[in-house]
This record gives C-alpha cells, structure tokens and sequence, in this order.
C-alpha cells in the first residue's frame, strides 16, 4: 500500500519548503478560535491583536472568505531584468575609467547616465541608490593610490625582497626598524562633535600662515616605537641625528633600517654616515608609492586619527608639548602599537605578549 504524501510546508503553488509567516499563523489561529466560539474581545485578547482584526476574521468566516496564506503582492514591474542587472554590475566593477569618465569615481548621476545609456531606462538618483544597494554596492571613501605606482614590483617586493630582509636581519642577530617621516599642522584634525540639531557648531582655528612640526619615527614590529620632533622641515642633518640615537638606543646590537626612497635618504651625508656605520647599520627600502606596505603609517594613522582628532592647537608651542606627549604616551603602549601595524599590507610575525 503506497504511502500517504505529507502535505506539510506547502506553499501557496503547492511547492514544500516555505512554513506560514507569523501573521499567516495568528489569523488562522483566530479563525479556529471564533470557529469554536470564543467572543471577538476574548480572540483579540488571546492573540494580542485589536478588535477591529478579530471582527474583521469573523467577517471572513460569515462569507466564508478565509484564506490561510496572504496574497502575494506584485507590485510595479522591474524595469531593469535580472540579465541587465548583471551586465551593469560588471560595467560598474570594471571602473568609471574604463568606461570613459576622467575619474575612477561612481557617482549616482553617473551610474544613473550609464543605465539611460545601456539599457534605455531612466531613473532618478533616489532609485539608482537602490539599485546600487541591490547589487551590493555600498558608498565608501576610496583609497588614493598613486598613479606611478607600479603594482607587479610590489608584488614581487612582498613575496621575494621582504622574505630575504627578514633572513637578512636573522642572519646578522639585527633588529628591524621600520622608518618614516611626517608633519603636524595647527590646522585643526576635525572628525565630528555633538551639538543641537539646526545649529551648526563654530570652532575659531588660526588662518594664513600655519605652523607646523616634522616628526621622524620609527617602530620594530613587537610595538617598540622610537620618534623625534622637530620645528623645522626635515634635513639629511636631521636623518642622521635619528639614526644615532637609534643605535645608541640598542647598545651595540644591529639595526636594520627600512624606509622608502625620500631624497634625504640618499643624500650623501646619509651614505657616508651609512658607511662609516656599516657594521651597525643595514638600510633597505620600501617599494615606490607604497606607503600601505610601512608599518610605521599605521602608527601615525593611530596618532591623528585617534589620539589626536579634534584636536585645535592654538599656538606651536602647544603643539609641541601635545605632540611629545601623545608620542610618549604611544611609546609606553607597546601592546597597543603592535597591534595597529598589523594592518600594514605586510606579513609580520604575531604579537609577542610583554
């Protein structure tokens, strides 16, 4: 004798896999109810639902109008079909200049244009944002990168020339310090602050003429941070000045210095101090136009971006002694600092606990 077939998670065309929705399941459970004679108030306050509802349902059994599933609704017709959706997501992906803008930005007015263009279809900004959003798209600041940039040498730069530094360090028992230069202004590092809503907040910040501090770091990748600040721009004097106090810092052991092609850097002061200093100092560089590769980025991104937003100095010499601060603050946050130049785009080993 052949088994009965469940009828049990049918759907509306007959098809299994789909149960009622939560409303689909109250209303048949109020149709029961009033089927058994429960008054209309007793129903609404059973099911949590008003009155009104539980009259409505009694209604539908009167007429004998109930339906266990809601109807679908249809809704306006897509005017783009699933086939254009995917030819447009691959004209987005492979850029606005590829495309002929002179710029790599998708804007809605451009995306929208390309649509009209395409496919013949018009739509307003308001609905090319939902298109956008259907294909996974999402608004987001772009990283800037260097149109010089040559990405096949940093690629080989990762997975060959890094592995032989760190060998290189392992084989001469040197410590690996990754180097990098950059400046504070007195123009302010705004992000956001709280205020009444329709009255937009005034910060008084000094115009013309700003000041500004040069500050040389650098940082090993178990978080040892090492800086100094300066209220000039940046010699080759200064780059061996740094350079010293580094290798007075670690008494006598190597230090292997990696840092990008900066001019100061190859100055002829720098060489003939790197070569009277052969034995104690190994210099290697970074990839051109590959600032994400320096570890000591992600410290500097800490320090502005988080340590020092929204912050107004009003003259140098507040600048300095927050700057100095903040710096020594970093400094003594080991564990901190290592974490953060994890994010460089370079392989470094694990956090080391202190």
């Amino acid at each position: 004798m052949p088994a009965k077939r469940s009828t049990a998670g049918k759907t509306r065309s007959g098809k299994r896999g789909f149960s009622l929705t939560p409303r689909e399941q109250k209303r048949n459970a109020g149709y029961q109810l009033l089927q058994r004679g429960l008054s209309k108030a007793a129903v609404a306050l059973a099911l949590d639902v008003s009155w009104v509802t539980a009259n409505r349902w009694s209604k539908q059994l009167e007429a004998k109008q109930t339906r266990k599933r809601d109807r679908q609704r249809v809704g306006r017709p897509k005017k783009l079909s699933r086939k254009q959706l995917t030819a447009l997501k691959r004209i987005l992906k492979k850029g606005a200049l590829r495309y002929g803008y002179p710029t790599e930005l998708w804007t809605l007015k451009r995306v929208g244009d390309v649509i009209e263009k395409e496919f013949g279809v018009k739509y307003n900004t308001t609905h090319v944002w939902r298109v956008l959003r259907s294909l996974g798209f999402s608004a987001q600041i772009p990283l800037l990168k260097a149109i010089e940039r040559n990405e096949k040498a940093i690629r080989e730069w990762i997975a060959v020339y890094w592995p032989q530094i760190v060998e290189t360090a392992q084989k001469e028992d040197a410590v690996i310090f990754f180097y990098d230069e950059s400046c504070v202004q007195s123009q302010p590092n705004v992000r956001k602050t709280w205020a009444p809503r329709g009255k937009r907040p005034e910060i008084r910040v000094k115009q013309g003429c700003r000041d500004k501090l040069s500050i040389i770091s650098a940082v090993t990748w178990n978080g040892e941070l090492f800086f100094s600040v300066h209220g000039h721009n940046l010699t080759d004097r200064d780059t061996v000045g740094f350079l010293r106090k580094l290798i007075k810092e670690m008494a006598g052991k190597k230090i292997l210095v990696l840092w990008d092609g900066l001019v100061i850097h190859r100055s002829k002061r720098v060489k003939r101090f790197l070569q009277k200093n052969a034995g104690k100092v190994i210099p290697r560089r970074f990839p051109t136009y590959a600032p994400e590769l320096n570890p000591d980025e992600q410290v500097w991104n800490l320090a502005k971006h988080d340590d020092l937003a929204n912050w107004c100095p009003i003259n140098k010499r507040e600048m300095r002694r927050v700057i100095t601060k903040e710096m020594r603050k970093l400094k003594s946050e080991k564990t901190r600092v290592a974490s953060a130049i994890r994010h460089a785009k370079i392989p470094l080993p694990p956090i080391l606990n202190f």
